[in-house]
């Protein structure tokens, strides 16, 4: 029976691509043997543990296996409706040539541990349920810091969303409906502003 979850989860392994996250649920089986196989895999060098639950598949090099980037293994950790949050994510959308020493993880849930140089809040579930992406929670999140973590105008902000908007990677409707469920009021009163200014936002697709 090990030997033949050990099969199925190599198979799975070697399937995934490279520098992708590998969730141990994402196996069918008893979860001692298949959390097992992850580990034995992970002895091996084929994947990186990054922390229980979760792998990495990198790219192997001669000085072992390229590592994530620390954006990716924050959000990969904080699952899904997870993103930047403070300067971290006003880098993500260009707002700021920053780069912060503590990558600041929005997440819909109950925080999880620090993760070597990420540390983590928590945020409403309801982003969770709309399936926000990195990118969505990154505008609530400046929405929420405000100009202090802004370099350029703060105009560009709406710049910013009708550019991502056209890629597919933010929803307004969406981002409209959230920030009006948020508890800081701040947020709330810069994106009104920020509609008001530009009445076309929410007709953006």
């Amino acid at each position: 029976m090990k030997g033949s979850v050990a099969k199925q989860v190599a198979s799975h392994v070697a399937k995934e691509p490279a520098r992708s996250f590998i969730e141990v649920s994402s196996v069918k089986g008893s979860r001692s043997a298949v959390e097992s196989a992850f580990s034995r895999l992970a002895a091996l060098e084929e994947i990186t543990r990054v922390r229980k639950g979760l792998y990495w598949k990198g790219v192997k090099t001669p000085l072992g296996m390229s590592p994530p980037r620390v954006e990716d293994a924050a959000i990969a950790i904080g699952g899904p409706g997870s993103g930047p949050a403070g300067i971290a994510a006003a880098h993500w959308l260009g707002l700021t040539s920053q780069v912060p020493s503590t990558y600041l993880t929005a997440v819909p849930k109950q925080t999880p541990n620090p993760w070597e140089g990420v540390r983590f809040t928590q945020r409403p579930f309801e982003r969770r349920m709309r399936g926000l992406s990195p990118s969505e929670v990154a505008v609530i999140e400046v929405l929420r810091s405000g100009p202090s973590v802004v370099e350029t105008r703060w105009e560009r902000l709406a710049e910013v969303i009708a550019e991502l908007a056209s890629k597919g990677e933010v929803r307004p409707t969406v981002l409209d409906a959230q920030i009006n469920e948020e508890r800081e009021r701040k947020a709330r009163s810069r994106w009104s502003e920020l509609c008001h200014s530009n009445p076309d936002i929410l007709a953006t697709t």
